[in-house]
């Protein structure tokens, strides 16, 4: 689940799994990734929320465009309309 195509040409969407949520401070089962942290020395470090959360972070607007991107794939992987 890396948003590449599949085989047979359907977008995958947006990994979503069980990761820690930056704004409930708690381990979900629908965490996915909002922004990545730059690093100056060492690596940077992924912040991941809830897919509610998520969609708070998408709709700002300084969002980043793949996380919109990703929000619509989990749309549209539910049959939801934008």
């Amino acid at each position: 689940m890396d948003g590449s195509m599949s085989g047979d040409g359907a977008a995958e969407g947006p990994p979503v799994g069980y990761g820690w949520c930056v704004d409930c401070e708690r381990y979900v089962g629908d965490a996915m990734a909002v922004a990545y942290a730059q690093g100056n020395s060492g690596p940077g470090k992924v912040l991941e929320a809830c897919e509610a959360h998520a969609r708070v972070y998408a709709a700002l607007w300084f969002a980043p465009q793949w996380l919109k991107d990703d929000i619509a794939a989990l749309d549209a992987r539910a049959g939801r309309r934008p």
